[in-house]
């Protein structure tokens, strides 16, 4: 969710950029309409698009494609691991950080007195560090603080075996399938034997674990992108299968509906590989792509302004402070990715250029005493 894919010489990447902002744009609907669940048209809303939290794993297989397209084969040592790890850091840690800390504000100004809370139990001084390391998805409570970003804990937790998964797909790329058909069967077996749901759903406790097979997913695509590219089949609409994602998942058991999931970023990719237009880019979502991230990250912050805190002063329903919501969460997202991520992650690429520099400077100054 958090990197706009690469283009590469031959073609540009309209259809999964455009994915990205409509999964995150479709994420915030579920969350909006879930916290506006007193309203009747809000609660039957929520009640049919809560197959919108699959999209997460969209975004899991789009980011194993970006990474692997930009990484694959530079990853093969401990510093080009260790700038690998670095730059994914500085793209997602930063405005983590800075949610994290509106929402320690929230927490003690509750424990103050100051304010009240409606949901205290939200932010619990115990997850702190789960948080700060970004291990929430492993070893979180339950969701607390600014709760989508468990999503980047797993994120993180894939850049982490990224080498490793990597060179087994670059060494055999049918290695790469059977590591991903490995992982859907651990998962499904935990899910089994532990009565803990359907996999799909983990995400504190096991939701690095659920992103693993969609992230290999996307390591598996691109290094089959030449034959998917080719392939004759592979053509039906889009636009038809990401509406009966939306339209119908509601009705769907949670393997079809990752299986759907799955389909539309193939069949995206395809259109993408082969440089075709389609009814999905005439909207041009992938204008917006840069944005998807930022929005991701703060729509829950704008909602527990807006929808939470600004909504017992003003004599409305929650549903018709969701337009103000949206606009606070498109200027937001702007001014985010425009003036905070951006700048402070090319800071921190520059900072950790400068020191890989002065390492390599350092190396090249004789011992005293040397001959």
């Amino acid at each position: 969710m958090n990197d706009r894919v690469a283009p590469s010489p031959a073609h540009h990447t309209p259809h999964l950029d455009g994915l990205r902002i409509v999964a995150a744009g479709a994420i915030v609907l579920l969350h909006y309409a879930e916290y506006c669940r007193g309203n009747p048209l809000a609660n039957v809303v929520f009640t049919h698009i809560q197959h919108f939290n699959l999209l997460v794993d969209l975004f899991f297989v789009i980011s194993g494609f970006v990474i692997a397209s930009q990484y694959a084969g530079k990853v093969s040592d401990r510093s080009s691991i260790a700038r690998f790890l670095w730059r994914r850091l500085a793209r997602i840690y930063p405005l983590h950080l800075l949610t994290l800390a509106f929402y320690l504000l929230i927490a003690a100004a509750i424990q103050l007195g100051v304010a009240k809370g409606d949901n205290p139990a939200r932010y619990p001084l115990s997850d702190i560090p789960a948080q700060l390391l970004l291990l929430h998805a492993v070893i979180g409570e339950r969701l607390t603080f600014n709760f989508p970003s468990w999503s980047i804990s797993a994120e993180m937790v894939c850049y982490v075996a990224f080498p490793l998964l990597a060179a087994l797909a670059l060494r055999l790329r049918s290695l790469a399938v059977l590591a991903f058909a490995a992982m859907i069967a651990a998962n499904a077996l935990v899910a089994i034997t532990t009565g803990s749901g359907p996999w799909t759903e983990w995400i504190n406790h096991g939701g690095a674990a659920r992103a693993l097979p969609s992230f290999m997913l996307g390591i598996v695509l691109f290094r089959y992108r030449h034959v998917i590219g080719a392939q004759p089949t592979l053509t039906v609409p889009l636009m038809p299968v990401l509406l009966t994602f939306v339209a119908l998942g509601f009705a769907l058991p949670a393997t079809a509906l990752l299986m759907l999931v799955y389909a539309i970023v193939v069949l995206a990719l395809r259109l993408d590989l082969t440089a075709r237009a389609s009814s999905f880019t005439w909207f041009g979502f992938d204008r917006w792509s840069d944005y998807t991230y930022s929005v991701y990250m703060l729509h829950v912050p704008v909602a527990t302004v807006v929808l939470s805190i600004v909504s017992r002063y003003v004599p409305l329903d929650k549903l018709a402070l969701v337009p103000i919501a949206l606009l606070v969460l498109a200027g937001a997202s702007y001014l985010s990715c425009r003036f905070f991520e951006t700048p402070v992650r090319y800071a921190l690429y520059a900072l950790a250029d400068r020191r890989r520099a002065g390492v390599a400077q350092a190396a090249l100054v004789p011992r005293s005493g040397a001959r």
